[in-house]
């Protein structure tokens, strides 16, 4: 089993848009990384004590950081950038983040949200889909962010980069965005309870959990091939098939 790279902009993002998926790998033998831009300062309390956005910031990392373990991640990046602010953050800046973790973890697969910024369509998910595509035909490229190779780090190229996706949304939904099309279905049943408990790390996110219920609590996690090596099937149940 190889390596697998999630790149996100918020703390619980991991757990809601393939918390199941990540807890299967890590199971299965292969080294789970994960970037995270933000550290959520500007998320909900869910009642929590909360007095500055500082310490909601560092409430939120320690609880990524809880979750994060729970799912088996191998290592947790943050970079701590403004929570809703990601547009506004130099772009050359973030996606030199992203290329050095890709050149330092060096995954096969990678995972972010696609362009419609997940069912939410958070502005600062849009911001993490586009900078992590660019990062991932960036990584390879030894004329790309040349101060890292300086350091020691070497280009890498992963072969797939998969997007975040769904099942058409219900008439009822709270949220009613349609994502990309499904290239990857995985069956994490086995891992729901496990993906419970990470959800349930995130304390001051617990005010969302009708959300988590209709888009994450779900059998299966649905993925789409955005660019890199082609699947052997049109619809695959492994991220890794045929690498």
């Amino acid at each position: 089993m190889g390596v697998l790279t999630a790149v996100y902009a918020h703390p619980d993002d991991e757990t809601f848009s393939g918390g199941g998926t990540y807890a299967k790998y890590a199971a299965g033998g292969a080294r789970c990384t994960l970037f995270c831009a933000t550290d959520g300062d500007a998320g909900k309390t869910s009642g929590l004590a909360i007095t500055s956005r500082e310490e909601l910031g560092r409430v939120r990392r320690a609880e990524l950081a809880a979750a994060a373990a729970i799912l088996g991640f191998a290592t947790v990046e943050s970079a701590g950038h403004p929570d809703g602010g990601l547009g506004g953050v130099d772009q050359q800046v973030l996606i030199g983040e992203i290329v050095r973790h890709f050149r330092r973890e060096r995954p096969q697969v990678v995972v972010t949200f696609g362009p419609e910024g997940a069912p939410n369509t958070h502005p600062d998910h849009r911001v993490i889909s586009r900078a992590t595509t660019a990062a991932f035909f960036l990584a390879p490229n030894a004329s790309a962010f040349v101060e890292q190779l300086r350091d020691g780090v070497v280009p890498h190229q992963a072969a797939r980069l998969y997007y975040v996706t769904w099942q058409t949304p219900s008439r009822d939904a709270v949220l009613k965005t349609i994502g990309l099309p499904a290239t990857a279905r995985i069956d994490v049943r086995a891992h729901r309870e496990r993906e419970l408990r990470a959800w349930r790390s995130h304390v001051s996110q617990q005010a969302l959990q009708q959300r988590f219920d209709e888009t994450a609590a779900t059998d299966e996690e649905l993925f789409g091939l955005a660019a890199g090596t082609a699947q052997p099937a049109p619809m695959i149940t492994d991220l890794f098939a045929g690498l």
